[in-house]
């Protein structure tokens, strides 16, 4: 009987942890994406292409964080001007266009051109340095932008969000 009443014990212990043994989402750190899984929290699409792939970390409320993924940048800031007065934005994080690592997306560099064919049609991409960020607006016949220049165009309107399709 006692044997049976530890094995009772230990396994109720056990589905305790498996319960809690979730990942803690914190502002530091970016989201995992499942390429070809996750579906964009904008547009519903799958994420496929990490190059243009986005996150957000959201603080639901103080200190419950959780992330947003996306496939296009572009879809990272429609997806702010429509629901940002919800939750209060930790982190951005976008993806280095040519390394694919993610780097804070207050810091990179924004490049947007009508030659760069993302995966909803907004046409940017993002680089660590500035000179990356030139010479590939260089090539595709675009122009770089700060996060604060692209940000400040999209929520008023501008350039970005133009063309921008509502989610369902």
């Amino acid at each position: 009987m006692k044997k049976l009443g530890t094995i009772w014990i230990v396994g109720i212990l056990l589905i305790v942890l498996v319960a809690c043994g979730g990942t803690t989402v914190t502002p530091d750190l970016p989201p995992e994406i499942l390429y070809g899984e996750d579906v964009c929290d904008q547009c519903n699409m799958i994420i496929s292409d990490e190059r243009f792939a986005a996150g957000l970390v959201v603080e639901l409320a103080p200190g419950k964080f959780e992330h947003r993924i996306f496939d296009d940048i572009g879809d990272l800031l429609a997806y702010e001007k429509a629901h940002g007065e919800e939750f209060t934005i930790a982190a951005y994080y976008v993806h280095d266009y040519n390394s694919k690592e993610w780097i804070d997306g207050k810091s990179a560099y924004y490049i947007q051109s009508e030659e760069l064919f993302t995966p909803m049609g907004f046409g940017l991409a993002a680089a660590a340095q500035r000179l990356e960020a030139e010479a590939l607006a260089e090539e595709w016949n675009g122009s770089v932008l700060s996060f604060a220049e692209l940000h400040e165009r999209t929520m008023a309107g501008q350039d970005v969000t133009e063309h921008v399709h509502q989610q369902n």
